[in-house]
């Protein structure tokens, strides 16, 4: 959508510049943990659900960036006299931005989806 919101401002001269941040280990990974989740426990996606939460919050507090890393970012973005389209801030660049984007999509769909516990027992 932000590709195409680019493209069609064009026509007036507004540019429109992407930070797509990865994990950034803040202290909403400590609210996410106590989150009540059980709305979940009657569904086929419980756990998926668990999974996700137990993932995302290892991962903010092992890999995740500092908070200033993305701000440096966004200040890039807005500094630059012509920026880049999109800034991409992920931890572990090549695992977790350039091999999903090498690798064919359904393959890393199934990838994703076994790891979740999203696919058929």
């Amino acid at each position: 959508m932000s590709d195409a919101l680019r493209q069609e401002l064009m026509l007036f001269g507004i540019d429109v510049v992407i930070v797509e941040p990865g994990t950034v280990n803040t202290a909403m990974y400590d609210k996410g943990e106590k989150e009540d989740l059980s709305e979940f426990k009657q569904t086929e996606y419980w756990g998926a659900v668990e999974n996700f939460q137990k993932y995302i919050v290892t991962e903010a507090r092992t890999n995740g960036l500092p908070p200033e890393r993305l701000g440096e970012a966004v200040h890039v973005a807005l500094t630059t006299a012509k920026p880049k389209a999109r800034y991409a801030v992920v931890p572990q660049r090549f695992k977790n931005w350039t091999l999903p984007r090498l690798l064919p999509v359904r393959m890393l769909d199934a990838y994703l989806a076994k790891q979740m516990g999203l696919t058929k027992p």
